[in-house]
Order: structure tokens, then sequence, then C-alpha cells
């Protein structure tokens, strides 16, 4: 039996939310954080969504998608999101969710509820799906989640806060000597190899937002045991969800095996396409290496190995950087994104106020 969700009271209810306090500090609160910080855009709206509704209506049962949902309690998840929740992101919330239209047209809300069988990419993706079917799943009535919907915005409001403090407002344009020169200096410091992924990461976005919107450059944590990984490189890029290819970073020295291990990940998920960006003074043997490339491009696999000063120069030559501001707010986010340390951050804003960046 579906539910019918009253979009008057959700807004007031939202409202409510956004101006109260979070009085939770729960697992549930950890794994609500956990999405807001990911990098799945639809996962952030169908979790505020849901939340919203249960809030709203204590029949309504947040795994659903969509009314025809084969659940008691589903409800019209994509109205309730589109009438409600998007508008009120764009007043209040500085598109902190994602800034989407129309969020429940994305291939991950076209289900017809949550299930652990949905198609979702391994990794965080996955987690993020079993999280969001905890996370419903412990909400009792509205009230539970009336309290757990202002801890979601409390949250967003808070990472407002940390963009605009993060953020440098510039009224002139960069030139590209300008970006290359502080790469260099952030560079002076590996910070055990975060400062490479940060600007690798930071670059490969910029350049890829300038072809085409729809593809997603996710970064990961640095230093992750390969052995619980779920992750295919240090950076993997999508487009519409569909894999396309890895950037493996490594600021120490590295051997053939090093790459080697890098490319086979990528194979194994079906892609024909792999990057290995080494660090300033990272040292390896030239002609193993050079044989190794050789080998897998006998067999239709591309394969970039190329220094980090070398990546970013020919990075840069390919893109229009308008203002430093969109330079900055990506980094920053990448910063964010993989979880880097305080002193990493620390090292990134100090380089930043040393050329007159940053006050």
């Amino acid at each position: 039996m579906s539910v019918q969700v009253n979009h008057s009271k959700a807004e007031k209810i939202l409202l409510e939310a956004y101006d109260g306090k979070c009085n939770k500090k729960d697992d549930i609160t950890k794994k609500i954080s956990d999405i807001l910080l990911g990098t799945h855009k639809t996962y952030k709206y169908i979790l505020v969504n849901g939340l919203l509704a249960k809030a709203t209506s204590n029949k309504v049962n947040p795994v659903a998608l969509q009314v025809g949902a084969p659940i008691t309690g589903s409800f019209d998840a994509r109205s309730l999101c589109h009438k409600v929740v998007v508008p009120f992101e764009r007043k209040f919330l500085n598109n902190t969710l994602g800034g989407s239209n129309e969020p429940f047209l994305n291939k991950p809300a076209r289900f017809t509820h949550l299930s652990k069988d949905n198609a979702v990419r391994r990794g965080k993706d996955k987690e993020a799906l079993l999280n969001l079917i905890d996370i419903f799943g412990s909400i009792p009535d509205s009230n539970a989640a009336k309290e757990y919907l202002a801890c979601a915005l409390l949250h967003l409001k808070e990472k407002i806060t940390l963009n605009s403090s993060n953020q440098v407002k510039c009224d002139y344009n960069p030139t590209l000597v300008e970006l290359y020169g502080f790469s260099l200096k952030l560079l002076s410091k590996p910070m055990e190899g975060e400062s490479s992924v940060v600007l690798v990461a930071t670059f490969e976005t910029l350049f890829q937002q300038s072809i085409d919107m729809s593809i997603k450059v996710i970064p990961h944590k640095v230093n992750q045991s390969g052995a619980s990984s779920k992750e295919i490189g240090d950076i993997d890029i999508y487009k519409n969800d569909n894999y396309l290819y890895s950037i493996e970073v490594k600021d120490k020295d590295f051997n053939q095996y090093d790459i080697q291990h890098a490319i086979e990940k990528v194979i194994k998920n079906s892609g024909n396409r792999a990057a290995f960006i080494y660090g300033i003074d990272a040292q390896f043997n030239e002609e193993e290496v050079t044989t190794l490339v050789k080998k897998y491009s006998e067999n239709g696999i591309f394969i970039l190995v190329d220094d980090i000063r070398t990546y970013i120069y020919h990075t840069l030559f390919k893109i229009k950087i308008d203002n430093k501001e969109n330079f900055i707010v990506i980094l920053f986010d990448v910063l964010k994104t993989i979880n880097c340390k305080e002193q990493t951050i620390n090292w990134v804003t100090e380089t930043m106020k040393s050329i007159g960046w940053m006050k």
C-alpha cells in the first residue's frame, strides 16, 4: 500500500530541521556523515529525501524510490525530491548535495526501492547503498527521522562553512605559469604521497570538466592497503557510471611489478587504458618499465607512464582556467574526499598564503 506525502508539511519539517540541533551521535549519524562526505551525489539526495519523507509521515517506508515499489509504505520519492528538496537545496544549502535539477532521473534512483541486489559499482558506492538501507531500517518513527534529518542538515551547513573558508575570491584570471609554480611548490613536500595525488586529481578534474561534465573523477585515500581496498586505482574515472580508466600515482621508488599490479586491476575491471604518474624523486628501471608497457600494448592495453611535472604541464596546456577560485574549490574538495591528514591541509594553506592566494 502506497502513502501520499504532504509536500507543504514536508517543507515546514525541512525548515524546522534546518533550524534545529543535532542531538544524536551514534552509528546512524556516522553512516549519514559517510554518505554526505562521499562522492555519490544521487545517494545523498536519496538520504535526505528518505529522512524527510519518514519525518513527514510515519507510514512511509524510506527505502522506497517509486510509488509502485512492491513494499508497504511506498511513496512518490521523485516528486518529493524535485518539488521540495531540490528548491530547498538551492535556497539554503548552496547546492552541497550536488546541485542537480532531477536527481531521481539518475540510474541509482531508477529502481523501485533500495535493495542489496541493486546494480551498483563495488567499493564506496556499494558501501553507501548498504549504509542507506541500514539507516532507513534503523529509524523507528517520524520523531527519530526528524532528529536524524536535523543531523544531516547540520552536516551540510558545516560543509558550506568549510567551503566558504577555503575559497579565495579573485578579480583576475591566473596565468598558467602561476598555477604551475604553485604545483611545484606544493610538491616540494610530498606529505607521504598526498601532495601528488591531490594535484593529479585536481588537474584531472579540471581537464575532464572542460570536456564533459558527465565524467566523474574519483580520487581515493592515499596509502590504502591493496589487499583491503575496493577501489581500482588511486584515481578512477567514470562516464555515466561506466568505468573508463584509472590513474596510479606513485611518489616513491617503484619497479615494473608496481605498474603491472596497477594495470592488472584495470584489466580485471574491463578497462583497456591506465596511467601511471610518478613523483619528482621517484626512481625506477626505465628499460624494464618500457619493456612492460610494450608487452601490454601488443595486447591492446594503452598505458601512459609520465612524471608528475610533465603531466601537470601538459594538462595546463590543454585546459582553460577562467578563475583561480574554481581551481582552489576543486583542490579543497579533493582534500576532503580523500580524507587528507591535517598536516597536508595545513601545507596547502601555507603554500597558498606564501604566494598571496590566501591571507
